[in-house]
């Protein structure tokens, strides 16, 4: 396998039947985020959850939601610390 100049390189091998992995979308606002729907923490914050927990959002507010992240408790955690859950294409999953 050789890298050549002006490829770029990824984090992960793409293999025969298996999708390729899609990086969280960081744009989580009021707008894109509603009661019930998964989401992901993606801040690192001393006391806080863990980086990268799942949560499931409880209720909206102006600037922030309220995310029950499971044992990690029930937080009020601002937008911009919260990546909507990506949910795979059905055309990728019905092909595995």
């Amino acid at each position: 396998m050789n890298h050549q100049a002006g490829d770029s390189s990824t984090a992960q091998l793409p293999m025969p039947g298996i999708p390729s992995p899609a990086p969280p979308s960081a744009n989580a606002s009021r707008a894109n985020v509603w009661l019930g729907q998964e989401v992901l923490y993606m801040g690192k914050l001393k006391g806080g959850p863990r980086f990268g927990v799942r949560g499931i959002v409880k209720e909206t507010l102006g600037r922030r939601a309220v995310v029950d992240m499971g044992r990690w408790g029930i937080w009020r955690v601002p937008y911009y610390f919260l990546s909507v859950a990506h949910e795979p294409d059905r055309e990728q999953v019905s092909s595995l």
